[in-house]
């Protein structure tokens, strides 16, 4: 579950998340909708913890796993089995639980001719595809996930669209911020649109 309280950010005075106040509910797939600079991912980052609220809370339970921006949380000279295994440990995983999910990631962003070369040198639909496959297969309670999927191939999007819906339906969390209309209507049971930091409207 995520819940947040008087939820504010501000950079000098320009308020970007404004006194905001949500719960989502465990197993529902939640969409963040709303025009450029309305806070979206601002608020992605609170809840990964990479940014710290000016005032209020934000409570998440569970593990949070976090596909936000391209190559974020990689190391450009490592390669992609090292990023893999560097990830699982920042998410508190073991090197044998790691271990045990190594196969399905590798699988998954079917990038296993190329798992031990430095990610510096792949393309961005290869960065995509290894950060959802090790995001969503390290088994979070919670994922969040920015508009980065609109880089991958149709085949891949589709790939993940039908990753995340299993997912949901064992009881994960998931928040998803895109402009994709047909996506959104296609994966989310609930969505909420952000203007000027505000909530405007909730609801399926």
């Amino acid at each position: 579950m995520i819940s947040t309280e008087n939820l504010t950010i501000a950079y000098g005075d320009k308020v970007i998340i404004n006194d905001l106040n949500l719960t989502l509910q465990k197993g529902k797939i939640t969409a963040l909708i709303g025009p450029n600079g309305c806070g979206k991912s601002t608020l992605l980052k609170i809840l990964s913890r990479i940014t710290e609220p000016t005032e209020g809370s934000a409570i998440l339970r569970g593990r949070v796993s976090s596909l936000l921006e391209i190559g974020t949380g990689f190391h450009p000279d490592l390669t992609g089995r090292e990023n893999v295994y560097l990830n699982g440990t920042i998410h508190g995983l073991n090197r044998s639980e790691i271990d045990h999910r190594f196969n399905d990631i590798i699988s998954f962003s079917q990038l296993n001719k190329f798992i031990d070369t430095p990610v510096k040198r792949y393309s961005s639909g290869m960065y995509v595809r290894l950060a959802f496959a090790v995001a969503a297969c390290l088994d979070p309670e919670i994922l969040i996930v920015d508009e980065v999927l609109a880089v991958g191939d149709l085949a891949f999007q589709n790939k993940c669209i039908k990753r995340m819906s299993e997912v949901s339906q064992q009881g994960q969390t998931i928040v998803i911020v895109s402009h994709n209309m047909s996506l959104i209507n296609r994966l989310c049971s609930k969505g909420m649109w952000l203007e000027q930091g505000r909530i405007q409207k909730q609801g399926d």
